[in-house]
């Protein structure tokens, strides 16, 4: 699901090591992504997992561990 956010708003094809920054997403298209992610979720995800995370495996795993309390 990060990755098809990802996808949408940078309007290019990226994997899961594919850095976001480096694929067009700027501080603009982190608010499109955290906004498209509550409307299929209902999840509000932090931004700074965005900036920490660089890319869609690491936005991952930083959610994942927001959610286990670290």
């Amino acid at each position: 699901m990060i990755i098809d956010c990802v996808r949408e708003v940078a309007r290019r094809d990226v994997s899961g090591d594919t850095d976001i920054f480096t694929a067009g997403v700027d501080s603009l298209a982190v608010l499109r992504c955290r906004a498209l992610l509550k409307k299929w979720t209902g999840v509000k995800v932090p931004g700074h997992v965005f900036f920490g995370g660089r890319t869609p495996e690491g936005i991952v795993d930083l959610i994942g561990a927001d959610n286990a309390g670290r």
